[in-house]
């Protein structure tokens, strides 16, 4: 019986340490996807980068010169600012100084703004935005004779999410 008592004590012995040397761990992952921020113009604008004009179209009317608008993949609204290479003023090629219009300057219209040297921004609400026509508004030419030439401006429009 004595030796019977060992064994049960024993095993008794062997379960209990046996829990105490239990262990256990745990982990955690976190999955993320990054995907960059975009915003592009979009239309015959951002296509066809050079667009020649008559004398007809550049004489005291308004001219479609092709469409414009945005896509984006961001939320919130957007600024376009526009700058012109010769302050909104066709410039001869040849002849510094020769501005096709005189002193006077020519605006665009675009989604109801009129982009000038005084108006260079529009703020739009959304960054995804249809294409709309980009009007070349031009001043009467002046009386007289136009020097024969090239008169150009470049015009640099850039995008910003706000």
């Amino acid at each position: 019986m004595n030796h019977t008592k060992k064994i049960i004590a024993s095993a008794v012995l062997l379960a209990t340490s046996s829990l105490a040397f239990a262990a256990s761990d745990s982990t955690s992952i976190t999955i993320n996807v990054t995907k960059d921020a975009y915003v592009n113009f979009i239309g015959t604008v951002d296509t066809n980068t050079t667009k020649a004009l008559t004398l007809a179209q550049v004489d005291g009317v308004s001219t479609a010169i092709g469409d414009l608008g945005l896509e984006s993949n961001t939320t919130g609204g957007c600024d376009v600012a526009f700058s012109s290479a010769n302050t909104f003023k066709l410039l001869h090629d040849t002849s510094p100084g020769v501005y096709l219009h005189g002193a006077a300057e020519y605006s665009l219209g675009w989604d109801g703004a009129t982009i000038n040297s005084g108006a260079l921004t529009v703020s739009l609400g959304s960054c995804d935005k249809a294409v709309a026509d980009l009007d070349f508004n031009a001043p009467a030419l002046p009386g007289g004779v136009v020097t024969a030439g090239i008169y150009s401006d470049t015009i640099t429009m850039t995008v910003t999410t706000q």
